[in-house]
């Protein structure tokens, strides 16, 4: 946020509903240009806006194991409410004709036959809009990826109301309700913000309330019974990755002073260091967020693993956690194929769509990262399932610049780092 104003009201600009796994990232970029007034998160639904577009990104809409289909909905209506002026659905460049007439069968079973005359299909490219010649035959519109695309939805949306949902399942007061709840959310964590400033904790207006300061194990310490929501930072993977000294290399970047005891035990061994959930809070790049630090929830040495994963849970949990899945390039493993798989059951969600893979050891490797990740299939996978989010740290430098890079590739991390919103964003492909 940029001003200590109240949030704007809905209303008074362009919505967009986003759908698909295309290039969404460069979508909403290129709609918002950098500048966001208001972020609400609920349910894997992202609500982004400024003065003219606010963005509705519904990421794994299309994903046929999502547990509440229903709720995914109610929320898309809720943060767009009345409707949204126009709906786009991204094509990934792989994505085959029966993948994406499938994907068009589920928007008008779900939003009815009406959603056809303001719905646009995302070309990546010109290669994917050449291969795709049944929707040019048909009376969709098809739209390219390009620097106009802002003002060619402005265009578009200004032929457009807002899109009327029939009302069939459910009633247009659960999401006025829905609404309702979400705008209370989205007041409080904004009064939170400029009472208490960029570095206090920002609870939601659900969250348990913060321990008083002097609360022993406050800063450093193992995992308690209830946490404030603050953004959290959580370091998952295998022994001997380098899960610790990476936690450590981002603590070295905050503002809040450290000594010996205040970091994590980090040392070359073939036993597990890390043996229980351990975190330490710190001020970063303006705002204040947890780091934990997790034991190898798959070494069957590792006592009491389940007591283990239930503390974990208490800080991985979707809407205010970044996850850092650790893997050491020189030492990729058989046990770290399937990894992300493995992990997901159990915690018991989809960590991939707030992950990234962060290689350590960045210094042993000479050549390009982007290819070396290439070269090996089972790695490649990991980082594809993640959505092409990676990223390398040199372990043996405590660089500011390397974790700040790391940051800057988070989805959504303009709303939870606001003060490096201005910097230039690096892409999510590291190339070297």
């Amino acid at each position: 946020m940029s001003s200590g104003k109240a949030p704007p009201p809905y209303g008074g600009k362009f919505t967009i509903a986003l759908f698909g796994m295309g290039n969404q990232k460069a979508i909403e970029d290129n709609l918002l240009n950098g500048v966001i007034d208001n972020c609400i998160m609920s349910n894997n639904i992202v609500m982004q806006e400024n003065k003219s577009f606010r963005v509705i990104n519904t990421h794994h809409f299309f994903d046929e194991e999502c547990l509440q289909p229903d709720q995914q909905v109610i929320d898309i209506m809720a943060l767009s409410h009345p409707g949204p002026h126009l709906f786009i659905l991204a094509i990934d460049p792989d994505d085959t004709q029966n993948k994406v007439l499938a994907q068009i069968d589920k928007l008008t079973d779900t939003f009815g036959e009406k959603i056809m005359s303001q719905l646009a299909v995302m070309l990546p490219n010109a290669k994917t809009f050449n291969s795709l010649d049944y929707l040019e035959k048909s009376d969709i519109k098809l739209v390219m990826l390009s620097e106009d695309l802002a003002s060619d939805c402005r265009k578009c949306c200004n032929g457009f109301p807002n899109f009327t949902y029939a009302y069939t399942s459910y009633s247009n007061g659960v999401v006025l309700r829905r609404k309702e709840a979400l705008e209370r959310r989205r007041n409080a964590e904004h009064l939170n913000h400029w009472t208490s400033g960029n570095n206090a904790m920002s609870q939601s207006c659900c969250a348990p309330p913060a321990p008083d300061s002097q609360t022993p194990g406050r800063h450093i310490g193992h995992a308690g019974h209830d946490v404030p929501e603050i953004p959290n930072i959580v370091l998952l993977g295998l022994s001997g990755t380098g899960k610790s000294a990476s936690a450590n290399t981002i603590l070295a970047a905050g503002t809040t002073p450290l000594n010996s005891r205040q970091i994590f035990k980090s040392e070359p061994s073939s036993m597990p260091v890390t043996t229980q959930c351990q975190f330490r809070e710190i001020g970063l790049f303006g705002t204040q967020v947890r780091v934990v630090d997790t034991p190898d929830f798959l070494n069957d040495q590792l006592q009491n693993c389940e007591a283990h994963i239930e503390q974990c849970k208490r800080y991985c949990k979707p809407g205010c956690c970044l996850v850092l899945l650790v893997i050491q390039i020189s030492r990729f493993t058989d046990k770290e194929v399937g990894i992300l798989e493995k992990l997901e059951e159990k915690l018991c969600w989809k960590i991939r769509e707030n992950t990234i893979v962060l290689l350590t050891h960045r210094e042993d490797l000479q050549g390009d990262l982007f290819q070396f990740i290439r070269g090996r299939p089972p790695l490649c996978k990991i980082v594809e399932m993640c959505e092409h989010r990676f990223h390398a740290f040199n372990n043996s430098k405590k660089d500011t610049k390397q974790v700040i890079n790391l940051v800057k590739k988070f989805h959504n991390w303009q709303h939870f780092f606001p003060q490096l919103a201005k910097q230039p964003r690096e892409p999510a492909c590291e190339i070297s």
